[in-house]
């Protein structure tokens, strides 16, 4: 089990923020997650810049998010965009030697009726991906992602678990996104602990998507790490926070430490 800092804090341009806020942590296992903004220059420039620094951390990717859509099908431009997005991250993967790459089915809104075209549609990027990210040496993690709030959830909580029994990769389960969907984490984190490679954390107010910190919302986070302990406390933990939580260093610092010593009980 290794705690992974997602950059989902920052901007491109702040990118380079991560290494202060590891240096605030102090704990030499800690790892980045690194999002990637292959649609921004200032991102590729800052990746650049700091490759050095990056390769002296754990790491382990998301995929691209913005202006990025694989339930599209071959032959759009959105299609295009996305397979291209997702191959410089297979590449930047290889360079930093990063433990997975986080695979989301749709970021875009789900009109229910053209969801199954959606899925099918997928369902295949998966598995060209799949092969892909083996020449690479990658492995890929596939997400929950989506919330109700925002209309993009492609998959309810028993169709997750179904889909996720049936493909061969892992999955990275996004505990703030099972509880803005209402989900039976409890449940879901049971009937998955044998794929569960890694856990999204964060808390929202049980609706938004608000990634704001592990104990300020209404998910029990003291339960959620009840739970991982026993049945999953192998999987890594990544700490996913959004922007306004960029200048908290103390607060995330704190979160870190908790998690550390619940975690050690």
């Amino acid at each position: 089990m290794r705690i992974y800092i997602s950059t989902n804090l920052y901007k491109p341009e702040q990118l380079h923020l991560i290494f202060g806020l590891i240096d605030k942590i102090g704990d030499p296992l800690l790892g980045i997650e690194l999002f990637p903004e292959w649609h921004s220059q200032v991102f590729c420039n800052e990746v650049t810049r700091g490759m050095e620094r990056f390769r002296c951390y754990p790491n382990s990717l998301h995929g691209p998010y913005v202006h990025t859509e694989h339930s599209k099908p071959e032959g759009t431009e959105e299609y295009a965009r996305t397979m291209d997005y997702f191959r410089r991250t297979l590449a930047l993967s290889r360079q930093l030697k990063s433990r997975y790459i986080v695979y989301h089915h749709n970021n875009c809104r789900v009109d229910p009726r053209h969801r199954d075209e959606m899925i099918k549609n997928s369902s295949r990027n998966l598995v060209k991906l799949r092969c892909e990210a083996e020449y690479f040496g990658a492995k890929l993690a596939v997400e929950n992602a989506g919330v109700m709030s925002r209309g993009n959830m492609l998959f309810d909580e028993a169709q997750f678990i179904s889909m996720a029994e049936r493909i061969s990769d892992d999955i990275l389960l996004d505990v703030g996104h099972a509880h803005a969907n209402g989900w039976d984490l409890h449940h879901v984190m049971g009937k998955l602990a044998h794929k569960i490679t890694a856990y999204h954390v964060h808390n929202n107010d049980g609706y938004e998507d608000q990634h704001n910190r592990i104990r300020q919302g209404t998910l029990d986070i003291a339960k959620f790490f009840c739970w991982y302990q026993q049945y999953t406390p192998q999987a890594d933990i990544v700490v996913e926070y959004g922007q306004q939580c960029a200048e908290d260093l103390d607060g995330i610092a704190e979160d870190v430490a908790y998690v550390k010593q619940i975690l050690s009980k």
